[in-house]
């Protein structure tokens, strides 16, 4: 990710708490090479095209992310039509499960390895305490366990926060169906996407329907370990910028 200034990268990186700067979680994971945004960025008619359909991709994502927090806090959202199915999606993951929420939507700090982000999710879930990410994406990919397992430990840092045990992705989706060869639909972003096509089919799509996917996360020890890798990285990439930032936050002894 490009800055186009000393400011713009103090407020799109990270947060200020208590007077220090801390770079957001997601920040440093953006260091990490993503193929499957490559592929995506290649099967596109072009640079432009491809960017206006992931920032539409992203608005919708922002809006499924704010349906399902106001649920979890008892509120009442008006859902747009063009979300609801993975709302509705949503709403199944929690008939299905015994959702205790703990933490929604919460800022959370690591004074130890300096770094701040806002967890999705914390939950009792079927008697087990965890860190819930909540993606829109079309698969879970591996890079997801760098971040929740970066939320897990500063939450372990905290004497008066839940200390989760274990890490998961709710994947929330939507998707078409075709009635005649089966061949599915998705239409995130405006980027229209047809799987399982059969030649010849003029395809009569289906409503779409939503889907959830809840996959767990456990290599929370190399996880975390690729996680601080990337700190690493992203603070090689951006030391110009750091250099000039003395509020970046104090990193404390590993024995403290």
């Amino acid at each position: 990710m490009e800055y186009r200034s000393l400011a713009d990268f103090r407020e799109r990186a990270g947060y200020v708490i208590d007077g220090i700067w801390y770079p957001r979680v997601t920040s440093i994971v953006s260091i990490k090479s993503k193929p499957a945004l490559y592929r995506y960025y290649a099967r596109m008619p072009g640079i432009r095209a491809a960017d206006d359909a992931k920032e539409r991709s992203a608005a919708e994502g922002t809006l499924v992310h704010e349906a399902a927090e106001a649920i979890l806090r008892n509120e009442h959202p008006v859902v747009p039509e063009s979300i609801r199915p993975s709302v509705d999606a949503f709403m199944e993951f929690l008939r299905n499960n015994d959702v205790k929420p703990l933490l929604v939507e919460t800022r959370i700090l690591s004074p130890r390895h300096r770094y701040a982000g806002t967890v999705d999710l914390v939950a009792d879930v079927n008697g087990v305490v965890g860190v819930i990410d909540i993606k829109t994406s079309i698969a879970v990919y591996r890079d997801y366990g760098m971040q929740t397992a970066a939320y897990a430990s500063a939450l372990r840092e905290s004497d008066t926060l839940p200390h989760p045990t274990a890490s998961w992705v709710l994947r929330l989706d939507q998707k078409s169906v075709c009635e005649l060869c089966g061949a599915t639909l998705r239409t995130k972003g405006g980027d229209f996407r047809v799987r399982g096509r059969r030649n010849g089919c003029l395809h009569r799509w289906s409503p779409a329907e939503g889907e959830f996917e809840f996959a767990p996360l456990t290599d929370h020890e190399t996880d975390f370990k690729a996680f601080l890798a990337a700190k690493d990285l992203w603070e090689w990439e951006h030391a110009e910028y750091l250099a000039r930032m003395p509020d970046y936050g104090v990193q404390l002894p590993a024995s403290e």
